[in-house]
């Protein structure tokens, strides 16, 4: 991928990850990814899951790379906000210990 695809698609990411907390309560949701190593898990999980929707970045012969993600889909930002969901619950399930301390 190239700097331009991944800043593009983390910017994607942070923008649904800040839109989905906004449909949660402040306790224990938004508190607990308002830690950075926290919101980092979430951000992996998202990325992880978008391997196949951003576009492949690498050098063929006869194509020019791409540098821009189709930021304003809806079928990308569908996928995005789904996996931002899974991702909250799947965090939230496999750090327990998170939850009792916010």
């Amino acid at each position: 991928m190239s700097k331009k695809t991944v800043n593009l698609g983390l910017e994607l990411v942070n923008e649904e990850i800040d839109n989905a907390l906004e449909l949660y309560p402040e306790e224990p949701y938004r508190t607990i990814f308002a830690s950075p190593e926290l919101r980092q898990k979430l951000i992996n999980y998202v990325m992880s899951g978008l391997q196949g929707f951003l576009p492949s970045t690498e050098d063929k012969s006869n194509r020019p790379a791409k540098e821009t993600i189709p930021y304003r889909s809806l079928e990308l930002r569908l996928h995005v906000e789904n996996y931002v969901h899974w991702g909250i619950e799947y965090i939230l399930e496999t750090n327990p210990d998170s939850i009792a301390h916010a």
